[in-house]
């Protein structure tokens, strides 16, 4: 019979050399599923950015998908970072930017928190009810380039309503946390610029929750999808 052990050595090898990782022990439970990853660090990073890594690397090599409540990470050495991590500061809306070419439409939407900034990206067929979920989904796709973790949106409804003379924009981003969902709801006046106002909704919807997340390591540069010709 297999030790249910050895299946998981190459997993071990892969996360012994990812960065900072000194050691890694994978313990199993008794149908030979994944119990806990216990992993030693060095200080440098923090564990939540650390157990991303665990997360992202077997499931592309491996093809597991793990909790990353089961990673248990131990830093050691001086200058280790606290496990009480910073969260993003407020984000804000640092550029747009939409191309058309016939029968299709792309998005592109630039946030920035402190010194951080992420392009989003969308595309899709160039009518005016998609276009807009375009530009919703290209923020929420910058958004989670913001952090180091997926908080898991998906966008829902969006609709125009009016209020009084005004004309607002009504927006459902959908969250999945664990195995509960949730809708955010956010809203915001047309005004005189329609695809800013998308993306303000959009923001208003998602706020509490990315007051919450961990902020990803600066990049230098970001490499996007070619724009449509």
């Amino acid at each position: 019979m297999e030790n249910p052990k050895s299946r998981f050595s190459v997993a071990e090898r892969l996360i012994r050399k990812l960065r900072d990782v000194s050691s890694c022990e994978i313990r199993t439970g008794p149908d030979g599923s994944i119990e806990v990853i216990h992993v030693t660090a060095r200080p440098g990073r923090s564990p939540k950015q650390i157990a991303r890594d665990i997360e992202s690397i077997l499931s592309a090599e491996e093809n597991i998908r793990v909790d990353h409540r089961k990673i248990s990470i131990a830093q050691y050495g001086e200058g280790v970072v606290s496990a009480a991590e910073a969260t993003l500061d407020r984000v804000v809306v640092a550029g747009m930017s939409l191309h058309h070419s016939g029968a299709a439409f792309e998005a592109e939407v630039t946030l920035g928190s402190a010194d951080l900034s992420a392009t989003g990206q969308a595309a899709g067929s160039n009518t005016r009810g998609e276009s807009r979920r375009i530009i919703a989904q290209a923020t929420l796709d910058a958004v989670t380039k913001l952090t180091t973790l997926d908080p898991r949106f998906s966008l829902g409804e969006l609709e125009e309503r009016d209020l009084g003379s005004r004309r607002i924009l009504l927006v459902c981003v959908n969250q999945i946390d664990g195995r509960e969902e949730r809708s955010l709801l956010g809203c915001c006046e047309v005004g005189t610029d329609p695809g800013r106002a998308v993306i303000y909704a959009v923001l208003d919807a998602v706020n509490r929750v990315v007051s919450t997340l961990p902020p990803r390591e600066p990049v230098e540069s970001e490499i996007g999808p070619t724009p449509i010709a």
